[in-house]
């Protein structure tokens, strides 16, 4: 079950920081570019994402 948690995590957040909703805030958005631009240029979170996004060894 943790793992499934783990994968919910990573599609909850690649879901808000990919897509637009139409309740979303300007606030909302600004968060959106700033996480953006925060994957983009850090090397550390790039590799977070790609680890998550290929898949997270099984426990």
């Amino acid at each position: 079950m943790r793992q499934v948690w783990k994968v919910q995590r990573f599609t909850w957040w690649m879901t808000s920081m990919l897509h637009r909703f139409p309740e979303n805030r300007p606030f909302d958005r600004r968060r959106q570019l700033a996480e953006l631009e925060y994957v983009t240029s850090s090397q550390a979170s790039a590799l977070t994402l790609a680890e998550n996004y290929v898949g997270l060894p099984l426990e």
